[in-house]
């Protein structure tokens, strides 16, 4: 590997409790790390480079002019502007920075021909983004598209401590660096794979924490006296840019919660638990009880891991949620695509007969999902392939870390450094001269260390927001 190559890591400051240990990692190995900063100074121990003068400039700058195609990057922007409720709290620089439509698209040029700019400049190995699909990453990941440069999309993993890496945008399934798929992974080794999945539903793994109660006692509960088929379902964000821009048919958790109260009338007995997300500031239980009315039940400060071993099926649009309940071994129905997505592993939402069919089946006793082997299968090639441990701490309480002693044969990270390593530099890049000479102008500079009380006080803030 040639000494000193550059890596970017083009982020908001929120994501440097994932990338600073990558980044660490990286440097030991001989990268050079470079943070593009979108939202002022962090904690951050190598040089970073801070590009929002230049490319406020070239906002207000009336001759320069967007591509016809430039709403393309604008996906998640656009839906937020056009449906108002979305927009509350999160993404803030969507709500501090781009505001306007208008603005959304002139960011996203100014975006683009900067990403260009940069990759002229620093000849990286690799660029990192989180996510990809909103500003300004989507304009970050169609430069570099464009450029032939090598991109690394990125987000939280199902288990605590660790991420996701992605070649490119984010796939839809857990192909690995190297491009191999989980069933392509030997499943012999069981003893590992269950000695996993005992440690991961034993400690209840999930990324937020809340209260852990009795499971006979909840689903006596919630199914009352006359309930006999307990469905849950687990809410996600309505903002989630997942949803905004993944979703092919429930783009709301009420959308989907109506479906599965359809799918759920040929079945006596049966109850629905709306689990709301943790994380949503406007969980809008009310709305969801008026829409569930007597057929069952929304809570919010159950520890989700009760509720699947509480529950006969589980339901969920793409969440962590789903990876949770097939630790479980319980039925799940998947209301869009999911990165566990498998025919051995989960129940596909098609038509409301054919969920229905299902949701009896299941209740009948006669559901083959998910297959221990096949599930034994995606274990350990998340394990060993996929997943890459970055020890951070999250929602979770740290003691959930000690789940990372599984990974004592992870190759994730040598698989990521070898893609980096041999990387092909981008193509010849075309960039506006204007552009050009005020990322050039732009100086690289050292992060300056913060005291420690400094460092507790941020973190707390953080934290809080």
């Amino acid at each position: 590997m040639p000494a000193d190559q550059t890596v970017l890591f083009v982020c908001e400051k929120y994501y440097l409790r994932f990338y600073g240990p990558l980044a660490e990692r990286l440097a030991r190995s001989g990268f050079t790390p470079i943070w593009v900063t979108l939202d002022g100074q962090a904690d951050w121990n190598y040089r970073h480079f801070d590009p929002s003068a230049a490319i406020e400039r070239l906002v207000n700058d009336r001759e320069f002019t967007c591509r016809h195609d430039i709403d393309r990057l604008c996906v998640f922007e656009r839906a937020v502007f056009e449906r108002p409720a979305l927009f509350k709290h999160p993404y803030r620089y969507t709500t501090n920075v781009v505001r306007t439509p208008e603005r959304a698209r002139r960011l996203a040029e100014a975006w683009y021909q900067t990403t260009l700019a940069l990759l002229q400049r620093f000849t990286p190995s690799a660029v990192f983004v989180w996510n990809g699909r909103y500003l300004p990453y989507s304009a970050v990941s169609a430069a570099c598209e464009a450029a032939g440069q090598l991109l690394l999309t990125s987000e939280i993993g199902w288990i605590p401590g660790t991420i996701f890496v992605d070649r490119g945008t984010l796939s839809a399934d857990t192909m690995d660096l190297r491009g191999n798929a989980f069933d392509t992974t030997a499943g012999e080794d069981i003893t590992r794979a269950d000695d996993f999945l005992n440690d991961y539903t034993s400690s209840k793994a999930t990324m937020v924490s809340q209260r852990v109660v009795s499971p006979s006692d909840v689903r006596q509960r919630l199914l009352g006296s006359d309930g006999s088929f307990l469905l849950v379902y687990g809410c996600q964000v309505d903002w989630d840019t997942n949803v905004v821009i993944g979703a092919r048919r429930f783009r709301s958790n009420e959308a989907a919660i109506s479906f599965l109260l359809e799918c759920m009338s040929p079945l006596p007995g049966a109850r629905i638990v709306v689990k709301t997300h943790p994380l949503d500031s406007d969980k809008n239980e009310e709305g969801l009880r008026s829409l569930i009315r007597d057929r069952g039940s929304v809570v919010s400060d159950v520890h989700p891991h009760t509720l699947i071993e509480a529950a006969d099926c589980v339901a969920v649009r793409n969440s962590t949620l789903g990876f949770e309940a097939l630790c479980y071994g319980k039925p799940l129905i998947l209301l869009e695509h999911a990165k566990y997505k498998h025919p051995r592993l989960t129940l596909e939402a098609g038509s409301r007969e054919g969920t229905s069919s299902n949701l009896l089946n299941v209740a009948a006793g006669d559901c083959r999902v998910p297959d221990r082997n096949v599930l034994r299968q995606l274990v350990l090639h998340l394990l060993d392939r996929y997943l890459l441990p970055v020890p951070y701490a999250y929602y979770f309480e740290p003691a959930k870390l000690e789940l990372l002693s599984h990974f004592d044969r992870n190759q994730t990270y040598q698989a990521l450094e070898h893609v980096i390593g041999r990387a092909m530099p981008p193509l010849l890049i075309d960039v506006e001269p204007r552009v050009s000479r005020r990322i050039e102008a732009c100086p690289l500079r050292h992060t300056r260390k913060r005291s420690f009380l400094y460092r507790q006080v941020r973190r707390l803030a953080d934290w809080m927001s």
